[in-house]
C-alpha cells in the first residue's frame, strides 16, 4: 500500500518514515561508532605526545666551551664542569642529561658521571650557561681534562 508523501509514520505498520534514506544505510551506524573513537584517539595522541626526538636534533645542541671546577661540600670534595651550550634548533629542550668524562694527564679516563637537570630549559636558538657537579672520588690532581656532552633531552613543548 502507498504511504502518503508527507506522512511521518506509516498508517499501517506504524514505522517512522525517514526523511533521508542515508539514516537507514548500514554504513551510517558504523560511521556513528567510528567518529567518536577517532576523536578520542586524536585527543589521546595530543595528550601523550612525547614531542620531537632528541636524537634527530643532537647535532644542533652543542657545548661551546667548558672548564673543570673543584669545590668542597659536607660530604667531601666535588668536581664539576661549568660551560656554555648553544641550541641552534627550533625546539625548546628540557630535562637535559649531561654526560661528563674526566681524564688524567696521560689521557686515561679516571671518572665518569651523568646528571639530569630537570629544571633546566634550553630555549630555541639561544645559548645558556650550565653547571654540573659531582662527588669527587679521586684526588683533584687526577682530574686534568674533561669531555662533556648532552646525552639526552626532552622536547619542552611535550607534556610528558
Amino acid at each position: 500500500m502507498e504511504i502518503p508523501q508527507n506522512a511521518r509514520k506509516c498508517p499501517y505498520c506504524q514505522h517512522f518514515q525517514a526523511r533521508s534514506a542515508l539514516v537507514f544505510h548500514p554504513a551510517f551506524g558504523a560511521v556513528l561508532a567510528i567518529v567518536p573513537m577517532l576523536v578520542l584517539y586524536i585527543l589521546f595522541l595530543q595528550v601523550f605526545d612525547r614531542g620531537e626526538n632528541y636524537e634527530e636534533y643532537k647535532n644542533q645542541i652543542i657545548i661551546t666551551d667548558s672548564q673543570t671546577v673543584f669545590g668542597e661540600s659536607k660530604g667531601g670534595g666535588t668536581v664539576g664542569v661549568i660551560g656554555t651550550m648553544k641550541n641552534s634548533s627550533s625546539i625548546p629542550w628540557k630535562e637535559i642529561r649531561f654526560h661528563v668524562e674526566f681524564f688524567d694527564s696521560g689521557g686515561k679516563r679516571v671518572d665518569v658521571a651523568q646528571k639530569e637537570q630537570y629544571d633546566f630549559h634550553l630555549p630555541p636558538r639561544e645559548a645558556l650557561s650550565f653547571k654540573v657537579s659531582f662527588a669527587r672520588e679521586y684526588p683533584q690532581t687526577n682530574y686534568v681534562k674533561h669531555s662533556v656532552r648532552i646525552a639526552t633531552a626532552k622536547d619542552a613543548r611535550a607534556r610528558w
